[in-house]
Formats: C-alpha cells, structure tokens, sequence
C-alpha cells in the first residue's frame, strides 16, 4: 500500500513546504513543489522514496558492446553510434563529418560543449563507462564514478578508469575537471542540490556541469506517464519541452538552484562555472 505524502518534507531544491499531488501511479504518489515545481516521489513498500530493487542497476559488459562493433550486420547500429559520438566529441571535427552524423544527433547525450578549453572529465553515475571510453578515444582525459560494483567491474577489466563508492567518498580535490558530467544522476540522489555543489566544486574556472534530468511536463510523460511511471526520486519539471523518452539538458526546475552556485553562468544548455 502506498504511503500517504510527507507534508513535513521540504523541497530539495528550493527549501518550501507547499506542495500538491501531480499524480498517484500505485504504489507512488508523485509531489510537486508549488515554488520551483520539482516532482518528487514518495510511497511504495516499505519505502519514502522509489523503490530499486536488486536488478534495477543492472551491468552490461563493456567487453561485449566492444566485441559488437566488429558484428558485421548486428554491429551497424553499435557502429553508427560510435562514429557520431567520435564525431561530436571532436572539438576540432569538420562540419561535414557532423553533417553525416546529423540524422542521429539526438540520441547523444550530455556531450561537452565545443567550446570547452580543457580535457579532464568526470562521468558521475559511469556505469560500465561506454560514454568514457569514447570520450577518451575523442582526447578526453576521463574518470567515472560509480556505484555499482559490476559496472565498475566491466569498465576497468577493459582498461576504463571508473571508481567505485559515492562522489564525497572518492577524494577528488577541488578544480579537478573541466567538465563534470551528471547525465540522468541527479532524479537519483536523495539530496540533489548537495550533489550539484559537490560536482561545481570540483570544476575549474570556466568549466562546466552537463546536466540532464526527465521532464515530469513532456508530452511523452503526459502520454504514457499513468501507464509507465518513471522510477526516480525527482522529476524536474517545468522544464521546456524535452521529449521524457529522449531527454537532453534540462533548466528550469534546477536553474535555480543553478544560478545560486558562486559565478555560475548558463550557455548552450550547460552550467559554467565562473572565472
């Protein structure tokens, strides 16, 4: 049975006690803020928050996705993928090439902007470190960070620098990176904004958080959302119009909170650091 709403928990962004049921997908109940409009999850058994069970962060083998881009037919689509990405993340790439990879453009996500001076990247929440692997191939000097211990398995036993346990655990100093990457990591974590100054802290001047959160206002979620609720801790909403199934940079419901972070400036859908 689910639980009935927390009426004495507070926004994890902004700090307000005013809510409103957005909606009630048994066992959830989904909250929304009546300040910034973050949704947040509650309900399910024996659970406040969403309920992951144990096959929820499930792994897949780098080695495989590796093996199947020599696959002949069954590897083209692996293949296509690992082409426009290489495109993408080539900062000095020709217009051409990006032109050729322009068909599968939005299915890239939380690419570094082209203007990004620096190389060293942080890949929170990694998994098995696929996205690493071809940032590295593209010149990106790259880490993961990890919870699951099998994905952190697979990415280092193909040579992929991803470490396991929680980002306040791992040690970075301050001003490590450049980018900081966080790409469908913070409807995850149960105290968002903590996770956000963390990662800023952990940029150099002018460097950037890539950021990407579902869309509790996307016509896909409005489509489908009674039917196949999504299993996150926050849904960050209003947010534009981003399509729930295809979901790039989000703003609104975070930028808020953005915009507190010292020197922080927006452009292109990332967060910039101050100089």
């Amino acid at each position: 049975m689910a639980t009935a709403p927390n009426a004495a928990q507070t926004c994890r962004l902004c700090g307000s006690s005013a809510w409103s049921i957005a909606l009630r997908p048994k066992p959830f109940t989904l909250i929304r803020c009546r300040r910034c409009g973050l949704v947040r999850t509650e309900g399910g058994p024996a659970s406040s928050g969403p309920d992951y069970d144990a096959t929820y962060y499930s792994a897949h083998a780098l080695a495989d996705t590796i093996a199947s881009l020599g696959n002949g037919r069954k590897g083209a689509r692996a293949r296509l993928m690992d082409f426009a990405y290489g495109v993408y993340l080539d900062r000095a790439g020709s217009s051409l090439r990006r032109l050729a990879a322009l068909p599968v453009r939005n299915r890239l996500g939380g690419l570094p902007p082209r203007w990004l001076r620096g190389t060293d990247l942080l890949d929170v929440g990694s998994g098995d470190g696929d996205f690493l692997r071809r940032a590295r191939a593209a010149g990106y000097r790259v880490v993961g960070q990890e919870i699951n211990p099998d994905a952190v398995a697979s990415a280092q036993a193909m040579g992929v620098d991803v470490r396991l346990g929680e980002l306040a655990d791992l040690g970075f100093p301050p001003g490590s990176f450049d980018a900081v990457r966080l790409w469908h990591v913070l409807e995850h974590v149960p105290e968002p904004l903590t996770t956000l100054q963390l990662a800023h802290r952990l940029l150099r001047p002018g460097g950037v958080l890539i950021i990407g959160v579902p869309d509790f206002d996307s016509p896909a979620r409005r489509l489908f959302g009674r039917r196949e609720p999504v299993p996150a801790a926050f849904l960050a909403s209003p947010l534009g119009r981003h399509d729930l199934l295809e979901p790039r940079n989000s703003w609104n419901g975070l930028g808020a909170s953005l915009a507190r972070l010292p020197g922080a400036r927006r452009r292109a859908g990332h967060h910039r650091a101050g100089r």
